[in-house]
């Protein structure tokens, strides 16, 4: 089916206590990859892309791969543009495509990243393509953002408030409640207080950003309290290349690529699957495609 916006799919996770999946591709087999597993299982799928790869690949190559993806499958496809805080790019994507980007300001004051969110906000009304923004520090590596334990904070529950009263149609908020993008050194500290006052005070579905290396009950308790979109980068990266290291490990002598091209999409498609299972929205597609 052709490629939706991600906010009233979300809007029906969250009514509905399930997560749907986010996933970062790097190239068309893991775009491939994503949108296989969510088909085989009946569930509405986030292809997420960071500015990185949109920069290496080009935006209208991504727009194309990811569309005619979506057009074979009968489960819902959105188009994601990851933390970004070039309006230039994000103008780009639009222009290519895409059904929603994020503007990431965390970094800035508040006063600007609101400033700045409201301004990318008219954008994205303006072309009928979703929003997602941030507040407070996520802590961790993602591309070329790097925010280490010192610098991480948790998100103030009165600017969540305020800011997301100033973009009422927001398609998704993504509050620092803990989470950490990449592998977690210890066990995530999660400020489960901080989300369940954030949730019960606004209705806009929540992004719960550092997935990988949570724990089912961690995923569940979030997404019981109102995260709609789970994020995954670190592992499928991972995935990306283990399914090829793995298989050369298996038969070194083997020097036909396309073996480990599909070695390769196996093991990140199973991963997709698992995660699908764990936040609940298998069988969810065409309660999301309505809701599109």
């Amino acid at each position: 089916m052709p490629l939706v916006s991600m906010a009233p799919m979300l809007r029906q996770a969250r009514a509905n206590r399930y997560g749907i999946a986010a996933y970062n591709m790097i190239d068309f087999n893991s775009a491939r990859a994503i949108i296989d597993g969510a088909a085989d299982l009946d569930a509405p799928v986030i292809v997420q892309v960071s500015v990185k790869t949109v920069k290496h690949w080009g935006y209208a190559h991504i727009a194309t791969w990811v569309r005619m993806l979506a057009n074979d499958v009968a489960t819902p496809v959105a188009l994601h543009l990851d933390h970004c805080t070039d309006i230039d790019v994000i103008r780009r994507c639009i222009d290519a495509g895409w059904t929603s980007v994020m503007f990431d300001g965390s970094a800035l004051p508040f006063a600007d990243n609101l400033e700045k969110s409201v301004q990318v906000y008219g954008l994205t009304e303006a072309a009928g393509v979703g929003l997602e923004a941030e507040i407070g520090a996520i802590g961790g590596v993602e591309d070329d953002k790097v925010v280490n334990d010192d610098a991480s904070r948790l998100a103030d529950f009165d600017e969540c408030v305020k800011f997301v009263a100033e973009m009422p149609n927001l398609a998704v908020f993504a509050p620092a409640i803990g989470t950490a993008h990449g592998f977690y050194k210890g066990e995530a500290k999660i400020a489960y207080g901080l989300l369940d006052r954030i949730t019960a005070a606004i209705s806009t579905p929540i992004a719960l950003h550092g997935g990988t290396g949570l724990t089912d009950d961690q995923f569940h308790r979030c997404i019981a309290a109102g995260c709609g979109k789970v994020n995954i980068s670190t592992m499928h990266k991972r995935l990306f290349i283990e399914g090829f290291v793995n298989l050369k490990a298996e038969r070194p002598r083997l020097e036909e690529p396309l073996p480990f091209i599909s070695a390769q999409h196996a093991a990140m498609k199973a991963d997709v699957m698992t995660c699908i299972r764990t936040f609940g929205s298998a069988g969810r597609a065409a309660e999301a495609a309505h809701a599109a």
